[in-house]
């Protein structure tokens, strides 16, 4: 009788949490069902059980079959978030799942046979609650939801994430439809830029779903971040996509290498290489040994190479061939890189000068440098207001250091996800942003049926898997407040309003 009369103070206090709370609106029980719910949790209670393990598989929000009350994932806390490709890819199943069944680790698996946007909220809610988003890029689908998340997760929760990538490859098939070059590009240059995300964050990469596992798994264990389970001696090694995969280096590089190998033997030495690496300002600033050092922990191909040469020898006079010298012109690259960039970590505190302050940096791709220069700009400088703009028609690697820099610089940011473009890797640095607290206003376009971009015609499919993203940007932007408009005018009208006006 008191565990009844306990019960019913308690339910009716739920009751009216659930009617003046809007969080809980998808949480329904019946007085019924918790009472034995009740009843069950003190029997275990009084057996001494401490948790009852749960995981996605239980239907904890319903399995459409029947079921009508749902219990929101807000009740469930889980230990693994399994995020990243969906289907076609089997890794949750092979693997990911067995792995953390066999381990007792609690997982949330997002992956459905038929996806539809109701089940971001869900997702958002798993996400929001586990101990260890588990992330998996992989190259069978088009990824462009799981590269935003991760770029978001990256700014906000750098120490939990645990982030697998299998890069693209040139003329491959995602589901069934093979991929042309300049989709190739975009997708590459979607990961790259991710990849210079994470590692501003310092969120390594590994290379495989079991290293993955083997790394959450200690996490978990040792109560350790995602930095600090690095750790050669446990064979948890990150690795980096190289800069060269995305085509358009690989032809540079081979002119230059063929243009020392005169005698076409297939090496060149290591110093002859570097001089002109540096000559070709991709590698300015940097010394030889530094990089070698770096070059050599990272990368099986030169470690056999330096093994094998005498202590006291020139580094100079080593001899290199072509994937050698691909691995140092990336390594160099990207050392360079980073030297040149700012660091996430005092993006709020950090002091920026007067004169390079500005009041909005407009980011557009494309076709809308054409809108930028003949309407936006005179707008904003009929308004006397100052602003930056991005310095290449597309965002990549190579120019996000200065890009980041200007964005730091301004007051406000305004970025255009267009519907003439892929926009893979605008909208991960959109998502990175609003992360990190950028004050941000978007205009985020859906793609629509029959959308032709760089003179392709959009498959059905690939279609979809780019609005998803602009589903979950969207859906990200709209939760942390910030103004998402579909209309560019209105977007910049609201962005100005905005310079004008600040809160």
């Amino acid at each position: 009788m008191l565990l009844l009369l306990n019960c019913l103070q308690l339910y009716n206090k739920l009751q009216y949490d659930a009617e003046n709370c809007s969080e809980y609106t998808d949480a329904y029980i019946m007085l019924e069902e918790f009472y034995i719910f009740a009843t069950e949790l003190a029997h275990l209670c009084e057996q001494g059980t401490a948790v009852v393990p749960m995981n996605a598989s239980c239907s904890l929000h319903g399995d459409g079959k029947g079921t009508k009350h749902k219990i929101g994932s807000k009740r469930m806390a889980y230990e693994v978030f399994l995020g990243g490709s969906c289907n076609p890819t089997t890794w949750r199943s092979d693997i990911a799942i067995p792995t953390l069944q066999n381990l007792g680790i609690t997982y949330y698996n997002p992956q459905v046979s038929q996806w539809g946007p109701e089940l971001i909220a869900q997702e958002y809610e798993a996400k929001q609650t586990a101990r260890v988003l588990l992330f998996v890029i992989d190259n069978q689908t088009r990824n462009s939801a799981g590269i935003i998340e991760a770029a978001q997760l990256a700014a906000t929760r750098s120490e939990s994430l645990v982030l697998v990538i299998y890069p693209y490859r040139q003329g491959q098939a995602i589901l069934g439809e093979t991929v042309s070059t300049q989709e190739y590009y975009d997708l590459m240059n979607g990961l790259l830029v991710l990849q210079y995300l994470m590692e501003r964050q310092r969120v390594p990469i590994f290379e495989s779903v079991s290293v993955a596992l083997h790394c959450t798994s200690k996490m978990l264990r040792e109560e350790i971040n995602v930095q600090d389970c690095v750790n050669t001696e446990d064979g948890i090694k990150p690795i980096r996509i190289s800069l060269t995969q995305n085509g358009t280096d690989v032809v540079k590089l081979r002119e230059i290498f063929k243009s020392m190998d005169v005698n076409d033997s297939g090496t060149v030495k290591l110093g002859e290489a570097w001089v002109m690496l540096q000559s070709s300002t991709m590698c300015n600033n940097l010394s030889l040994l530094d990089l070698l050092n770096t070059v050599n922990k990272k990368s099986e191909i030169y470690r056999t190479l330096i093994d094998g040469f005498p202590a006291k020898g020139d580094p100079t006079e080593l001899r290199i061939n072509f994937e050698q010298f691909c691995v140092l012109a990336s390594e160099s690259s990207w050392m360079r890189m980073k030297s040149n960039g700012i660091s996430c970590e005092n993006w709020t505190n950090s002091f920026v000068q007067e004169f390079e302050k500005r009041d909005i940096y407009v980011g557009v791709v494309s076709k809308d440098l054409f809108w930028l220069e003949s309407s936006a700009i005179p707008l904003i400088e009929s308004m006397r207001l100052s602003l930056y703009r991005p310095g290449l028609n597309e965002y990549n690697v190579r120019i996000l250091p200065q890009e980041l820099q200007k964005i730091k610089n301004s007051r406000l940011i305004l970025l255009i996800v267009p519907q003439h473009s892929r926009g893979i890797a605008i909208m991960a640095l959109a998502a990175h942003l609003i992360g990190l607290h950028v004050k941000l206003v978007l205009c985020v376009q859906i793609l629509p049926e029959g959308s032709i971009i760089s003179d392709e015609q959009l498959t059905e499919q690939a279609r979809k898997d780019y609005n998803r993203g602009r589903m979950y940007l969207s859906d990200f932007a709209t939760r942390e407040g910030v103004p998402v408009f579909q209309n560019i005018a209105d977007a910049l009208q609201h962005a100005i309003q905005l310079v004008q006006n600040p809160c």
